[in-house]
């Protein structure tokens, strides 16, 4: 896990991945992060709503409870929050 945040290239907003196939990984639970009805391939980010604090990919397919720092190294996508909660997606 340490791996994507010690050698990330650039910080990204979680907009930037709109558009891109990605599979899912792995994640750090927590109460802040929701991950409902995720496919078990690979899927395409096609939508991100914000209401506030919380952003809403694929119309409830993630919810998270406030915005992630995205970081992106050799094809693996890292979202990490500050309440220590970690998802990682494999971009396709």
């Amino acid at each position: 896990m340490a791996t994507v945040e010690a050698h990330h290239q650039r910080s990204a907003s979680v907009e930037q991945l709109l558009g891109r196939h990605v599979r899912y990984q792995k994640h750090k639970p927590g109460r802040h992060l929701l991950l409902k009805r995720l496919p078990l391939g690979s899927f395409q980010i096609e939508t991100v709503h914000r209401f506030g604090e919380r952003v809403v990919l694929n119309d409830g397919l993630i919810v998270m409870e406030n915005a992630p720092t995205v970081m992106e190294r050799g094809g693996r996508i890292a979202l990490l929050f500050a309440t220590g909660e970690e998802l990682y997606l494999k971009a396709e």
